[in-house]
């Protein structure tokens, strides 16, 4: 009886541990600066960093020397088919939380289970813009050429192999009418968020983020 109850105690402790070490990891690795000691260059372009609710959007220009976004991820894929957009937003994230969980309240344990825990399918988000929205969770950043570039390659290389020669969207499948989205790589996991992915690509082009961080408020924190 006695070490049934131990066995019980231990595994409640643990149960209460994980969530805490967790957080514990995700405030460490946000207070870690990556690229804070950037020297002043020249400006290209100015993006912008959008945080809706818990997760974080990139928006670039549409159109650059180095890349029209249109001509990969087409107007014509949503539903709305703007004609001149200004700017595009990129998200990332699981597929299947996109599909059953629009808003936050219609989330459900078993889809954050599944979606936490178990490989699956996830999924590139993208949203025209006609101007850049007005709203206080919005950060300017400005980037030079070369930043841009990579910040560019990163999101394509998010796409999935079988998306590798002409984009198609994912069908029926559109949260606002001018947004579309489209088959991903990797799997969405504990350690690896729609904010990860937005700090990693931050990260990886050369501009100011964290060590790693599961949630926005690790990102915004550098900015």
């Amino acid at each position: 009886m006695k070490k049934g109850l131990r066995i019980i105690l231990k595994s409640l402790l643990i149960l209460v541990a994980l969530p805490i070490i967790y957080l514990v990891l995700a405030i460490i690795g946000s207070l870690i600066p990556v690229n804070s000691n950037l020297k002043p260059t020249e400006s290209y372009t100015e993006i912008y960093l959008y945080k809706q609710d818990m997760h974080t959007d990139i928006l670039l220009p549409v159109n650059s020397k180095i890349i029209s976004w249109d001509t990969i991820f087409k107007p014509v894929h949503t539903l709305s088919q703007p004609q001149n957009p200004k700017f595009i937003g990129f998200g990332w994230g699981d597929l299947q939380f996109y599909r059953n969980t629009p808003q936050w309240e219609d989330l459900k344990a078993d889809v954050a289970f599944k979606t936490l825990f178990l490989k699956s399918q996830s999924a590139l988000h993208t949203r025209f813009y006609e101007k850049a929205p007005v709203s206080e969770n919005l950060v300017k950043i400005s980037v030079n050429e070369k930043q841009y570039s990579k910040l560019k390659d990163y999101i394509l290389e998010t796409l999935s192999e079988k998306n590798s020669e002409e984009v198609q969207p994912i069908p029926d499948l559109h949260y606002y009418r001018n947004d579309a989205f489209y088959s991903a790589r990797t799997s969405f996991s504990l350690f690896k968020t729609c904010n990860t992915w937005a700090n990693t690509a931050l990260k990886s082009s050369g501009l100011k983020a964290c060590l790693w961080t599961p949630f926005p408020q690790g990102i915004f924190l550098h900015y």
